[in-house]
């Protein structure tokens, strides 16, 4: 990365402002409090001067829908300043947590075909899945209203990695948004069908509501 980061970028040990932050991950939540002076005056000994935090850290901020806990943070993003450390905060929708992913499994991805993606691993979630986006945006605004004006604060860790794992979906949702997406850009079914040669295998479309995405098929899609 080469981009100019923000001027309130914590000097480096010689005293001076770098344009290129040196740093790396931080996930404090995996490790037990009493090592985190330790962590951050190694961080300035090896001359780190910028961390993304919380990436993966949902289910510790949020254990229940309508619980918040900032306070290992907030302890967190002080010892960090005091430490002459920079951060690059997550909004830490990387990965739902299961209080989510149980009450709403219709926020996990689906494959070509049609299988859900279950909770285990990381990015459990869909793009496409407006009950996600509503929580997401709830958990980003929680964040922003109580770390906007923190001296640690350098960047915005949006989500990690995006589209790593869950690029693809399937589910009746992508499909939804995949014909409005159809719609715009032909116009009429007519003009569809002409377009994707569906007089091939019999596969013209007399509604929208036929159209799905390129899900498994009993061969390969239409050649057209």
């Amino acid at each position: 990365m080469t981009s100019t980061l923000p001027t309130r970028l914590p000097s480096g040990p010689d005293g001076d402002s770098p344009r290129l932050g040196y740093g790396a991950d931080y996930n404090p939540e995996q490790w037990p409090r009493e090592v985190w002076e330790e962590d951050v005056r190694l961080m300035r000994e090896a001359g780190v001067t910028i961390v993304s935090v919380g990436i993966f850290s949902w289910a510790r901020i949020q254990p229940a829908r309508d619980e918040w806990d900032f306070a290992w943070l907030d302890e967190v993003m002080d010892l960090l300043h005091e430490g002459g450390i920079g951060v690059d905060l997550a909004t830490a929708t990387a990965s739902p947590p299961p209080w989510l992913t149980t009450a709403h499994p219709e926020i996990l991805p689906v494959t070509a075909t049609g299988e859900t993606l279950w909770p285990g691993a990381r990015q459990h979630w869909r793009p496409t899945s407006p009950v996600f986006r509503d929580h997401a945006l709830r958990l980003v605004r929680e964040m922003a209203n109580r770390y906007a004006n923190h001296p640690a604060l350098v960047a915005w860790h949006v989500s990690n990695e995006l589209g790593c794992h869950n690029i693809y979906d399937y589910s009746d949702d992508a499909a939804r948004a995949f014909r409005d997406w159809l719609r715009a850009r032909y116009t009429t079914l007519d003009a569809l069908n002409h377009a994707w040669g569906t007089a091939f295998w019999s596969q013209r479309y007399s509604d929208w509501e036929q159209i799905l995405p390129p899900r498994l098929a009993a061969s390969h899609p239409n050649p057209t």
